[in-house]
């Protein structure tokens, strides 16, 4: 699995953070971690998740919770990262408008969701869970859900006989495996082919001109081979931004990202990322689930 370094849909955004403690501390918020503690617990009672056990247990042993920071950093857009030297998630406040954890900004369910993507993003950029590409066709089908209903009406892909669509599993397959998973060449060519049924000797001698490790060579290569003709970047990005929100669109470049973002929206309440994400394609959804789930069952 991969971990970006920068994200390039939002202009050169930091995944991680690599602040001394000296440094995070300057950005913390007061007691910023008990009173997370303090909101969450005042709803315990309310929450029925598989999250739970995990979350609470982070918040009530010392132990756990010196490995959180509150911090108000004006700016930095996510509410969620890691700062390595510490080895720390990290909640930020300043997304939801505030400086200070207030009564009802950021939010108890907010909170909460914010307590679920920390924990899995911190177990999968510290590396103590490691995910594989057997999960990469999964990730891929959900994507490509998600473009055919975003993009599909606009570029003609609407339908299962759509001419462009099996091109476009295989673009998409072979983004997920180079960009999440380090997969390159001929090999990720084939297990790309292999998961789309689609075969690529057509457009095989082009393919060495693009690094799928980036999504904005992605987004080219889905413009170059006639799939989206002549998209690009920015409006690959604002249509993103519209339907989803900034906080989602680092799912689409990072693996841990992804995985802490699709957990994320099964918790209801939150508008941390949205509820309605599962409806794209609740079959793969699910089994993304998965995922997640070994992660909370970990002591």
């Amino acid at each position: 699995m991969i971990v970006k370094e920068k994200f390039d849909l939002l202009k050169g955004v930091d995944n991680v953070l690599n602040l001394q403690p000296a440094t995070i501390k300057r950005f913390e918020v007061e007691n910023g971690p008990r009173r997370v503690f303090v909101m969450i617990e005042l709803m315990k009672n309310r929450i029925s998740h598989y999250t739970k056990d995990k979350v609470f247990n982070t918040l009530t042993i010392l132990d756990k919770r010196k490995y959180m920071h509150v911090v108000n950093m004006p700016n930095y857009p996510l509410p969620i990262t890691y700062n390595i030297p510490t080895k720390s998630m990290v909640i930020n406040v300043s997304p939801f408008g505030v400086d200070d954890i207030e009564t009802t900004k950021p939010g108890t369910f907010n909170l909460y969701a914010l307590m679920v993507y920390g924990i899995i993003f911190s177990e999968l950029i510290s590396g103590r869970m490691k995910v594989t590409d057997k999960y990469s066709e999964v990730i891929s089908n959900f994507l490509l859900s998600i473009l055919i209903r975003l993009f599909g009406k606009q570029y003609g892909l609407l339908g299962s006989f759509a001419t462009e669509i099996p091109k476009m599993k295989f673009l998409t397959n072979l983004f997920v495996l180079t960009g999440f998973f380090g997969n390159r060449g001929p090999a990720a060519y084939k297990k790309a082919a292999t998961a789309s049924a689609y075969n690529y000797k057509e457009i095989e001698t082009n393919l060495n001109r693009y690094n799928f490790e980036s999504i904005n060579d992605f987004i080219k290569a889905l413009s170059d081979f006639g799939v989206m003709p002549n998209i690009n970047r920015h409006v690959f990005a604002a249509k993103l931004l519209r339907f989803f929100g900034l906080n989602v669109m680092p799912a689409f470049e990072d693996c841990s990202r992804f995985i802490s973002t699709i957990a994320t929206a099964d918790i209801k309440g939150s508008n941390v990322v949205s509820t309605y994400l599962s409806k794209y394609n609740e079959k793969e959804f699910a089994k993304m689930l998965e995922i997640s789930k070994v992660i909370f069952k970990r002591k």
